[in-house]
């Protein structure tokens, strides 16, 4: 470790259905860090939440595996790799999107070891991975997103399917959208258009979660913006539209199709622009989010509507995610993202 760098301890893989998405993440991040400024020492995390050494840590990242391996239990290192975060490390980038990463979880543990983390706190992380938690704040605070429901997997054993669908027909009209509350990259996510389609999604959503959220269909375009800051200093990127041949914007779309467009700025109005940008702002600062996010939103500006579809505390960060893209469009390079999200850590009290 040197004393002359920042040493950083670069999070990657972890428990969640996110975890391939980390180790892009997290591969394009290592490779883009100063290594005249900056000691990176990656840290990986399997799948079933155990940690390599630093020694093997760093080979799987600089490899081609998509996957952390598993460890014995009787080679599992956790202990010495905490010794070594305690002692050494002056800030932990957690690159781990989706549930026990971006939900909190990795944020409280940090936050019991004092160790300093980019991104944002144990709360605004958890509420920004609940989107139930989310959307209700999201209403408090005025905030416009299209109708939802929530339905929790205790409450739909003692129900009747068939009435349950109705009544979400008749309350958001079909066809309507079923996700798991808590998870990201589209993953559990499904259109409803009949029964049939109902009871799958259904079973789907329910393998990620106890709880999901049911929302009405919103005939727009896919808009993103990228924050980052805290409260009394937040800049917002410019907007960008995905166009997908999907019915919507799902994983295959996201990571592996390559027929999908990111048009970026995006062809809208000035005023929709300021409006997306005040938003951004607004939710950000809705959930008590600092650091990083990125913002998506439903536009249709025939219709004069802009509605927030949910805020990512940890968004995708290989040099084609949006986030960096984004900010790349007004003359934020993906370096530069690097250190003032570190500068904005280390100067912050979580």
């Amino acid at each position: 470790m040197s004393k002359s760098k920042i040493n950083i301890a670069l999070f990657f893989g972890g428990r969640s259905a996110e975890h391939e998405v980390s180790l892009l993440s997290a591969r394009s991040i290592y490779n883009a860090f100063s290594k005249e400024k900056y000691e990176i020492s990656p840290v990986a995390i399997s799948k079933k939440g155990f940690f390599h050494s630093l020694e093997e840590s760093k080979k799987i990242l600089l490899g081609d595996k998509n996957k952390v391996p598993e460890l014995d239990r009787e080679n599992i290192l956790d202990l010495k790799v905490l010794k070594v975060l305690e002692e050494k490390i002056d800030l932990v980038f957690p690159v781990l999107h989706g549930p026990y990463g971006e939900d909190g979880k990795i944020q409280g543990f940090l936050d019991t070891l004092n160790i300093k983390y980019v991104g944002c706190d144990l709360l605004s992380s958890a509420v920004g991975m609940d989107k139930a938690v989310m959307k209700e704040i999201f209403s408090y605070h005025n905030i416009p997103q299209s109708k939802f429901k929530v339905l929790k997997k205790e409450e739909f054993k003692n129900q009747n399917t068939l009435e349950i669908y109705n009544k979400f027909v008749e309350d958001l009209k079909v066809p309507f959208f079923i996700k798991p509350a808590n998870m990201g990259s589209s993953i559990g996510i499904n259109i409803v258009k009949e029964l049939s389609s109902f009871k799958a999604a259904l079973s789907e959503a329910f393998k990620y979660d106890n709880k999901i959220i049911i929302e009405s269909n919103v005939k727009g375009r896919e808009i993103e913006s990228a924050v980052i800051g805290k409260a009394d200093n937040i800049e917002v990127s410019a907007a960008g539209e995905i166009i997908s041949t999907h019915d919507f914007y799902d994983y295959q779309a996201k990571y592996e199709d390559q027929s999908t467009e990111l048009i970026i700025p995006a062809e809208i109005s000035n005023k929709s622009k300021e409006i997306i940008k005040e938003l951004s702002i607004r939710a950000f600062k809705a959930i008590g989010a600092e650091g990083i996010s990125r913002l998506d939103f439903f536009v249709n500006e025939n219709e004069n509507m802009i509605l927030v579809n949910e805020i990512n505390t940890m968004p995708g960060f290989t040099k084609f995610s949006m986030y960096p893209l984004l900010f790349k469009e007004v003359g934020i390079s993906y370096m530069e993202l690097l250190d003032r999200l570190v500068n904005i850590a280390l100067t912050e009290d979580k």
